[in-house]
């Protein structure tokens, strides 16, 4: 079922999301981002796409909520210092060039 651009440009009420509610974090909010801790703004991050995917699967918009979903588990992946692409360094390259060439030669 498609929505109206009408419909999809209202937003809801957080009352009529599904789910649990939002988590609330003890942390003091700051006004120079370079006092921010790292972890906090990550998790702060992870927090909000969670929350975009849960409207976007909340919309009908399941491929934008599985696309959301995709880059927030390999966010949390990364956050736990693995994943999803195979490299295990947090800073390696998650492109794969060098596997896209070697599979073109062939």
């Amino acid at each position: 079922m498609r929505k109206t651009p009408l419909d999809a440009e209202t937003i809801p009420e957080t009352a009529d999301l599904d789910g649990p509610p939002f988590r609330l974090r003890n942390s003091k909010p700051t006004d120079n981002l370079a006092e921010a801790d790292d972890e906090a703004v990550a998790a702060y991050l992870l927090d909000l796409m969670i929350a975009a995917r849960r409207m976007a699967a909340k919309r009908q918009f399941s491929f934008l909520a599985y696309l959301i979903g995709v880059a927030a588990e390999e966010s949390r992946l990364l956050t736990l210092g693995s994943s999803a692409s195979g490299s295990s360094a947090p800073g390696s390259s998650v492109s794969g060039g060098s596997a896209l060439r070697d599979s073109r030669k062939g």
